[in-house]
């Protein structure tokens, strides 16, 4: 197709995935602007995009290609009624799952437990339609002194519709601030006719970044987000506050958000740019699109059966083992490591030793 047809935004996408792997570039060239209300228009080839559907599907990001698709004004592809209905399915889940959350507020309100709702809606709220986000578990943080309160008011019969999750790795292992002062900047939003308290933008934009690279990235709907809050964000929002007191963690973040403006062209209007932002390293990119080529979790968790096989059968922990492979991400965040090093094996081959070591104990 004459380049002349591609958007502005496709083009700097491709050409900064030509090296890299194809199928990961095509998934960001979709879903670049994708979390607009008025996205840019889709030109890619049918075949092309095809292709990249199942990943689309897969990752949860099938809504998004959807509404850049019905902009695009082109004859639809012969399987993108695929996104449409996972589209519509989205659409329906949204309306339930919301009335949840706010169901789940006010039960623990009653209890006198106030929590704070991160990612799923929190997030969700920034896209123009509930529809193009997928939501899944109600992410709620709690005080520590009322976690014991909050798990028993939801593991009470009436609450078992509610799939609701209290633990966030992210936040323990990351996380500087205590729970108090997450709170203290927290924000009301109204819900369903109920007030949801939600994290501030700063704080908010931080854990979102956080939550991506301790997964290794695998999810491209992940990044959406992260661009999202970026273009979201209030004219007061504190660069200092979200980036915190930890350089290295500081240093993650800024190349979490150069990897939205690299390669889902996020705005980078009022952004401090910094060498980070502008030209986060190769290998992050890299190893980014290389997961978005397979955008399902891996690292599955071993249980008792699977071990007592390998046991018998030796051959079957090496077919398995790549399954368990930490990506250079992942094994770096582990690792406490700095992105700008050049080296990454060690990392991950330390990781897993680690984990073997744990596994046998």
């Amino acid at each position: 197709m004459p380049l002349g047809m591609r958007t502005e935004m496709e083009e700097l996408v491709r050409a900064e995935c030509t090296n890299w792997t194809l199928r990961g570039g095509t998934v960001a060239a979709v879903l670049a602007g994708a979390w607009r209300k008025s996205p840019p228009k889709l030109e890619m080839p049918a075949a092309e995009l095809n292709a990249v559907i199942p990943l689309l599907l897969g990752s949860g990001a099938g809504a998004l290609g959807w509404w850049r698709l019905r902009n695009s004004g082109a004859q639809f592809p012969p399987f993108s009624q695929n996104l449409q209905k996972i589209y519509m399915y989205y659409a329906i889940h949204a309306a339930k799952h919301q009335r949840e959350v706010a169901e789940t507020f006010a039960v623990l309100r009653t209890a006198g437990v106030e929590p704070i709702l991160i990612k799923g809606w929190a997030i969700g709220r920034h896209y123009p339609e509930s529809g193009l986000r997928p939501t899944g578990d109600i992410d709620l943080c709690v005080s520590p002194e009322q976690h014991a309160i909050a798990q028993s008011v939801l593991n009470r019969p009436d609450c078992a519709r509610y799939c609701v999750d209290l633990h966030h790795d992210q936040i323990r292992r990351f996380e500087e601030l205590s729970f108090d002062e997450l709170y203290n900047c927290s924000e009301l939003v109204e819900l369903e006719n109920t007030v949801i308290r939600v994290l501030s933008a700063e704080d908010h934009l931080r854990i979102l970044c956080l939550h991506l690279l301790k997964h290794g990235a695998w999810r491209p709907l992940w990044l959406c987000d992260i661009a999202a809050a970026l273009e979201s964000r209030p004219s007061t929002f504190d660069w200092t506050r979200c980036l915190g007191k930890n350089a290295r963690r500081a240093n993650w973040i800024l190349c979490t958000i150069g990897l939205a403006r690299q390669l889902l062209g996020a705005s980078a209007e009022g952004l401090p740019l910094n060498n980070r932002i502008a030209n986060p390293p190769k290998w992050l990119v890299q190893s980014v699109l290389s997961q978005w080529e397979a955008p399902y979790e891996r690292n599955l968790p071993l249980v008792a059966g699977q071990i007592r096989n390998f046991l018998r059968e030796p051959t079957a922990m090496l077919k398995d083992l790549p399954k368990r492979w930490r990506n250079p991400i992942q094994a770096m965040v582990d690792a406490n490591a700095s992105f700008d090093g050049m080296i990454r094996l060690p990392f991950q081959v330390g990781d897993c030793f680690a984990r073997a070591f744990k596994l046998l104990r």
